[in-house]
């Protein structure tokens, strides 16, 4: 392949060059009409190649990425044998609003490619036109091409695929929800997307959020916390604004519609969840009360924890598994059932006949931030409960497989 050399230009020409690329670039976002090509030929409308029985003239469009293209003009003699570099650039022009700079390569005697230094705009018109009255040695009449460059397929807009926890009773000191998105969604100023309304007296519940963004590795998941002063008794909050919840009392939890996703594309419909406010929780996860249904040996079936209340979701994922006799952990995976107060695990490998053992982290906690190491809310005036510190990090429940 022999390239043809783009001709030395002055300082002063390059100057003028710059300014046409840049004007160029900034008038591909203004759509406007495209100016009349100079010259008789027959316009080709959305078509990708055209002939006059000498010359033949195609627009290829790069299968992966529609944006690219290049022109190649193939002739059925060595048209092209005695033409030089300059006179071949003039051979081929390539405009979407203005000229669109490129390289021009010889492939052979009989062939040119021309490829656009940048990619095409999306949704852009391109006019291509090969005109061989431009060189002395050749005969012919112009060819000429349109091409409209394609937008990429409209994504779907994103959804909301689940709000923890999915129990329509909550405690009336519950403590945060866990909204998963299908795909991540545009963090910053998320607050004005939510609003916690309460139902039986039809007016917002003020300042009930904790402004502080957790979102998940994945960033598809943010753990909406109430504030934790509005939730624990006689804290400030608490007693300037009023609990949160109160019992009896019915709510609903809206996410807007407007919230857009990392890429821009907004949710389009309110999303909302319902709930009535029960009775307060303060008692702490025992899992010396769960029940446990055991799995059969040489079996591919679940272990499921009936674990009595409904707890944390993602901290059932991430603080609760099963190991061996030996401390080692079983591969498998974990789902949750009756708004996550049952818990299962299925494993990869058949289950072996012989002594299992639940490993607990003590930060397992129920709807209201009771874990297994304390209360969420504890008595700061006796036994030095508010300096106290965990003193066993996991806990363990065991039980055996067959005989």
């Amino acid at each position: 392949m022999n390239e043809f050399p783009i001709p030395t230009r002055t300082a002063a020409a390059s100057l003028v060059l710059a300014a046409v690329v840049s004007f160029s670039m900034l008038a591909a976002c203004r759509p406007r009409p495209l100016p009349p090509a100079a010259g008789p030929a027959t316009p080709q409308p959305d078509n990708s190649r055209v002939t006059d029985g000498h010359f033949t003239l195609v627009l290829r469009v790069n299968s992966d990425d529609p944006t690219k293209i290049t022109v190649v003009v193939t002739s059925t003699d060595d048209a092209f044998a005695s033409i030089d570099a300059e006179t071949a650039e003039g051979l081929i022009e390539v405009r979407a609003e203005a000229a669109v700079l490129g390289s021009l390569d010889r492939i052979s005697d009989r062939e040119l490619h021309f490829s656009p230094s940048f990619p095409m705009l999306a949704g852009s018109e391109v006019v291509v036109r090969f005109d061989p009255t431009t060189a002395a040695t050749l005969d012919g009449q112009p060819l000429e091409l349109r091409h409209t460059v394609p937008r990429p397929p409209a994504a779907p807009a994103p959804t909301v695929e689940q709000i923890y926890p999915t129990a329509d009773l909550l405690p009336a000191n519950h403590l945060k929800f866990y909204i998963v998105f299908s795909e991540p969604m545009q963090p910053g100023e998320i607050w004005n997307y939510f609003q916690l309304l309460d139902v039986d007296n039809d007016r917002p519940v003020p300042r009930p959020f904790r402004h502080t963004e957790l979102w998940s590795r994945d960033a598809r998941t943010l753990t909406l916390w109430f504030h934790p002063g509005r939730v624990k008794t006689g804290v400030n909050l608490n007693t300037e604004l009023g609990a949160i919840l109160v019992s009896g009392r019915k709510y609903r939890l809206s996410v807007s519609g407007d919230w857009p996703s990392a890429r821009g594309t907004p949710l389009g419909n309110d999303v909302t969840r319902t709930f009535t406010a029960g009775a307060a929780d303060h008692t702490q996860p025992d899992p010396a009360g769960w029940k446990l249904e055991i799995p059969a040996p040489g079996s591919l079936a679940p272990l499921v924890c009936q674990l009595g209340s409904t707890h944390d979701w993602a901290l059932l994922h991430s603080d609760l598994a099963v190991e061996n006799a030996d401390g080692v952990p079983l591969a498998g995976s974990i789902t949750t059932s009756k708004h996550q107060s049952a818990w299962h695990f299925t494993p990869q490998a058949p289950w072996k006949a012989g002594r299992f053992r639940l490993a607990i982290g003590s930060v397992l906690e129920d709807l209201a931030g009771n874990n297994l190491e304390r209360p969420f809310e504890v008595d700061l005036t006796r036994n030095g409960d508010a300096d106290a510190k965990p003193t066993v990090e996991t806990v363990y429940r065991e039980f055996s497989v067959g005989p």
